[in-house]
């Protein structure tokens, strides 16, 4: 009896370390939207028709109209951008709109603030047109013979990365002329992490230089690649059972693609998002903060649908038309 009882008091005081506080320590109304990114200390919200910014006390900075279509945003270190699919507008949180000439099919932002827009284009198969941190457009590349899927500005805004079903075209963004290519079929995303441009399929990732020279691959057989991150140089990715879901781990890549640990989170990953060296998951029993693989803290998240990092290392747990925020 005495046994059993300390085996209680045991798991008690483990179930206690692991989830930490249970509720957050303010909430406001945001609305429902289709995707969120948090910007410096504000909450971006992005659904068909609407675009809002809210900070972290839930006052309302932006609401803007946006196209009614599917709604994204794309993000990356303190900037976010919002855009509908198939819409022609690119709205920053503070109010100011890029207009394109055509419909867009991907926007991906770099860590310098340079924007890839991936567009329809009359006679080609689509294009990519880059804009400057300043939001003036810099460079147009048209993509004639292979169906283009997205593309990304490196770090150091020096060349574009354009993935197609194909695989990845490389070009210097001071040249029309094309730099290198690395083929590979099958990949549905891509990402710089530092100089090499990574890859990622269904089940397996590459990486190569800008040069196009291969530095790795990693496959996960009867795994499916989910969600994923970067944080510098590393590659933060979701595997789980499959497409539609199922138990997840996470795993931490270097820039050739080798694993450097893994996180076994417990659960469907719902969300995952990394900033400042840190990457918040969000499953079923919570959301979780790690320093690479070592578990910092982990808050129960009710009604949640994505957890968001912030800059100063709070959580935003967004869902159901409500915003949750906690101090680190």
């Amino acid at each position: 009896m005495k046994r059993t009882l300390s085996l209680v008091l045991i798991l008690c005081a483990f179930l206690c370390a692991c989830t930490g506080k249970t509720e957050f320590s303010e909430s406001f109304l945001c609305g429902e939207a289709e995707a969120y990114a948090v910007c410096e200390e504000c909450l971006l919200t992005a659904s068909a028709g609407s675009v809002k910014c809210f900070d972290c006390a839930g006052e309302q900075t932006l609401d803007c109209e946006l196209e009614v279509k599917p709604a994204r945003i794309a993000k990356n270190g303190l900037s976010a951008v919002a855009y509908a699919y198939g819409g022609m507008s690119i709205v920053f949180p503070d109010g100011g709109v890029i207009e394109t000439d055509n419909g867009i099919r991907d926007v991906q932002l770099s860590i310098g603030g340079y924007l890839a827009v991936c567009t329809e284009q009359p006679g080609y198969m689509g294009s990519v047109t880059v804009y400057s941190p300043e939001r003036e457009r810099m460079y147009k590349w048209y993509c004639a013979s292979q169906r283009l899927v997205s593309a990304a500005v490196s770090p150091d805004g020096k060349y574009l990365a354009a993935l197609t079903d194909e695989g990845i075209r490389l070009f210097s963004l001071d040249s029309e002329k094309e730099q290198a290519s690395f083929s590979a079929q099958g990949l549905r995303a891509i990402t710089w992490l530092g100089d090499r441009v990574c890859g990622i399929g269904e089940n397996a990732a590459y990486v190569c230089t800008d040069k196009g020279k291969s530095r790795g691959m990693l496959k996960f057989d009867g795994k499916t690649i989910g969600k994923f991150g970067v944080l510098d140089k590393k590659l933060i990715i979701e595997v789980r059972e499959h497409a539609s879901g199922g138990a997840g781990e996470v795993y931490i890549l270097d820039d050739d693609l080798k694993v450097k640990d893994r996180i076994s989170v417990g659960g469907e990953v719902w969300s995952l998002d990394c900033r400042n060296g840190k990457t918040a998951v969000l499953t079923q029993n919570g959301v979780s903060v790690y320093d690479g693989a070592k578990l910092l803290s982990c808050r129960k998240a009710q009604g949640a649908e994505e957890a968001l990092l912030t800059d100063s290392g709070e959580i935003i747990a967004v869902g159901g038309g409500r915003a949750w925020v906690t101090e680190k």
